[in-house]
């Protein structure tokens, strides 16, 4: 009998130093994240976008967004993805230090390719959705289409892209709405488009055979920091990337590089990722 007690006693000892030994080794400690959002700002995109703006305006949704691991590889390089995000899906995001700095997304649909082992950059590159009246608007990135350099509102050459070079793809509109970045929209015929430029730099359209002309006011000449163009036909959706594909990295418009420590970021408790 005394030998059984023994025996229950160090079982009990085992069991207790078991549980406190799981718990000195943190097997409840918290997941933390920290919002990809935090790492461009609304300034950080004004400054590269509208540096004269005095709004406040987010310009974050003109972009798209390219995850980089510390080796190179992006979600460009997976079958299962392909493309960048929009600012839509990449605010959503945590970069986890914990988990070999790795980014984290709570979707079941999003490719795996988009957690990023080791992410080190994000590339951002200038975007315009472009849609037909039946179906959701796809990003075209603007470093994927040909350049063209033509006369600006200030006398100057600059590198430009032809409105319908974004259109590529859609047949038998008559006209197109562009909507800027603040909600800000505009009606215009299929005739201006064909003939019309959007300025990178300045973020304006012109229209060569059009800007004489006294009846045409300026708001529609000099139509600002487009955000989308809507033709009026329906159209099927292509894909997520556009026909034109991904930007070149060396036409990046800002390349982010993420903190080796994160003292002075915001951090969130992850679950059910």
């Amino acid at each position: 009998m005394k030998k059984y007690l023994v025996m229950l006693v160090a079982l009990a000892m085992m069991l207790g130093f078991t549980a406190c030994s799981d718990k000195d080794k943190g097997t409840d400690l918290d997941i933390l994240g920290y919002s990809l959002d935090q790492f461009f700002t609304i300034a950080d995109a004004a400054a590269i976008t509208n540096p004269t703006d005095t709004e406040n305006t987010d310009y974050r949704s003109l972009y798209a967004y390219e995850i980089v691991g510390s080796d190179g590889w992006s979600p460009r390089s997976s079958v299962n993805a392909g493309y960048d995000l929009l600012w839509s899906t990449f605010k959503t995001g945590y970069l986890v230090p914990s988990d070999n700095r790795r980014t984290w997304f709570d979707s079941e649909t999003m490719p795996s390719a988009f957690r990023v082992k080791n992410a080190a950059q994000v590339r951002l590159y200038r975007q315009i959705g472009v849609s037909g009246t039946a179906e959701d608007f796809v990003p075209q990135e603007l470093g994927a289409l040909a350049t063209h350099t033509v006369t600006n509102w200030n006398g100057e050459e600059e590198a430009a892209i032809k409105l319908s070079d974004l259109l590529q793809g859609y047949e038998g509109y008559s006209t197109v709405i562009l909507s800027a970045a603040d909600g800000y929209s505009k009606t215009f015929p299929a005739d201006m488009i064909a003939d019309g430029y959007y300025l990178l730099t300045s973020e304006r359209t012109t229209f060569p055979s059009f800007n004489d002309n006294p009846d045409i006011g300026n708001s529609l000449k000099k139509f600002k920091l487009v955000a989308t163009m809507q033709v009026n036909v329906d159209a099927p959706l292509k894909n997520n990337i556009g026909p034109h594909g991904n930007a070149p990295i060396d036409k990046a418009d800002l390349v982010i590089t993420f903190p080796e420590h994160f003292d002075s970021y915001q951090s969130t408790v992850l679950t059910d990722y």
